[in-house]
């Protein structure tokens, strides 16, 4: 299960009680989400964006849309997936728990709701300057730069870390001398 912390704004949309019980930790590999809802030209978009790495999805948010938020986000992070050429496991098991319907719960860390607006306003120039789609900004934002204080002091991309997290390096095995031939 995923957990979606939403802000106020969009969990009014959603229709979900303004005091949510906390969801149980999340069991994906990339942990939680946050999301919010803003609107361009009238059109609702719901940004969703990865605590852990920074990776923003940019999904449609009318009320159909909202229904089937998780089936359309796990769509859009295959898509980012496969461009960057990460699949496995760790990759799969994102996706499937992407599929089932989402925990929410309220987002309450100002730091990621900063980083949020900040790339939101990326994105909605995208958008009006660029005429670039949803996908296409999404896939626009993992080269920006992304700092955490649980990753350090320096700034980190959402496509880097997005392959630490679901490609993790291989294990060397040790090679004996003793069995080699020359």
């Amino acid at each position: 299960m995923t957990t979606l912390r939403c802000s106020q704004k969009l969990l009014k949309r959603l229709r979900q009680p303004a005091n949510l019980p906390e969801p149980p930790p999340a069991d994906n590999p990339l942990g939680e989400w946050c999301a919010d809802i803003d609107f361009i030209d009238r059109i609702p978009y719901a940004l969703l964006m990865n605590a852990a790495t920074g990776t923003m999805l940019v999904l449609p948010a009318r009320a159909a849309d909202l229904k089937e938020l998780h089936v359309m986000a796990a769509r859009q992070l295959t898509g980012l997936l496969e461009v960057l050429g990460i699949d496995g496991p760790l990759a799969q098991a994102e996706l499937d728990a992407l599929a089932q319907p989402f925990a929410f719960a309220r987002n309450g860390n100002r730091s990621l709701v900063a980083s949020m607006n900040q790339r939101k306003f990326q994105i909605w120039a995208e958008f009006a300057y660029n005429q670039r789609t949803a996908f296409e900004a999404a896939l626009r934002e993992l080269e920006t730069p992304f700092s955490r204080k649980e990753l350090g002091r320096d700034f980190h991309y959402a496509a880097d870390l997005l392959r630490t997290r679901l490609r993790p390096s291989a294990k060397i095995l040790p090679f004996a001398l003793s069995s080699a031939k020359h």
